[in-house]
């Protein structure tokens, strides 16, 4: 799970932003590299 907060999040206006990515047994060969992982457009970020 991540939690983007605040300024230091690039925030204006002060809310919440939680994005939640289940998992699931075989979802990806190589589940390493954490949520980056998972989304392949988000890997080299």
């Amino acid at each position: 799970m991540g939690v983007n907060i605040g300024a230091a999040a690039g925030q204006s206006v002060m809310h919440l932003h939680l994005h939640v990515i289940p998992r699931y047994v075989g979802d990806m060969e190589e589940p390493k590299g954490g949520v980056r992982g998972v989304i392949l457009g988000k890997r080299g970020y």
